[in-house]
């Protein structure tokens, strides 16, 4: 079905008119619909008992008046409720709820994430207040991102969910995006990186802050681990680790950055196969496990760094 427009005209206190075009919205404009809400620009018909069943915010909404002010606005017989401009929903995101609603695109394992970011604005407190469902995109967005350290995890939507995970309160993701964008959004040594150009313009000057902030961070406290060669229990295990920390650990680190991502460099560290180099069994059993607990410990420090 193909969007039909309304064309609106209002009236200001100086009897200036604005003339503007509605759109109806091309799958939301439903024979038996008894409601008409206004997102932005697009109206949609649709059931007025199903919306108001889960959104008090909507339940609560007044139909907007008509050009005289003296009755209230209609399209088709109906009364047109528009959500006020302040709430800040965007007709993507109204569409995207609807579609779970109606079951068209339910919030399942399948759901992309602009539609579950869709879906978490819209249906939060802040906006349409669907508490129900609100949960709902809120548990898929935890699904899509790691709750613990796991090295190299980048995503390209690492910015927003970031975003979306500090003003809805989603703490279980929070730390590993911080870490994903601070240490691989950008090379912290980079020098043919445009100084003009903003970095990370998705996020908010003080999420790109925070993220400066633990990248010194991380790198402060890594940079002694990385350049202190490491012991063993034994003498020539030690030797060993002497003579290969130079070409095996540092160089590769100094190469790609790994200074900057520590969970990635002892990742590697860990993955290197010590037992060629010349290592004994006990001796990589219990460097493995001193690596794995300085991972752990980068982790925990990221509490303070970020709070």
């Amino acid at each position: 079905m193909s969007a039909l427009t309304v064309t609106v005209s209002t009236t200001n206190a100086d009897s200036q008119t604005t003339q503007f075009t509605l759109r109806r919205h091309a799958r939301y404009w439903l024979d038996d619909g008894s409601l008409i809400v206004r997102a932005q620009d697009d109206i949609y018909k649709v059931h007025r008992t199903l919306l108001h069943r889960h959104s008090k915010v909507l339940a609560s909404l007044s139909p907007a008046e008509d050009d005289s002010g003296e009755g209230k606005r209609t399209v088709d017989g109906l009364v047109v409720v528009h959500i006020p401009d302040e709430l800040e929903v965007r007709s993507e995101d109204f569409e995207a709820l609807l579609e779970h609603l109606y079951h068209d695109a339910p919030l399942d394992g399948s759901a992309s994430f602009s539609k579950i970011a869709s879906v978490l604005r819209a249906s939060s407190k802040e906006q349409l207040d669907f508490p129900a469902i609100h949960s709902i995109a809120r548990t898929r967005l935890e699904e899509m991102f790691p709750t613990g350290p796991k090295p190299a995890f980048v995503s390209e939507h690492a910015e927003e969910a970031l975003t979306l995970a500090v003003k809805h309160d989603i703490p279980s993701i929070r730390k590993a995006l911080y870490y994903s964008i601070a240490t691989h959004s950008h090379d912290c040594d980079d020098e043919t990186a445009d100084a003009s150009s903003p970095r990370r313009p998705v996020l908010s000057p003080d999420l790109s802050a925070r993220c400066d902030a633990l990248l010194e961070q991380l790198v402060a406290h890594f940079t002694p681990i990385l350049f202190t060669v490491a012991t063993a229990g034994h003498m020539a295990c030690t030797d060993v680790l002497a003579e290969k920390w130079m070409p095996l650990v540092i160089q590769p680190a100094l190469d790609d950055n790994g200074l900057c991502r520590p969970l990635e460099t002892l990742e590697r560290i860990i993955g290197i196969d010590w037992a060629a180099e010349g290592l004994c069994a006990d001796c990589v059993r219990d460097k493995t496990e001193e690596w794995r607990n300085e991972q752990r410990d980068v982790w925990e420090r990221m509490d303070g760094w970020l709070s």
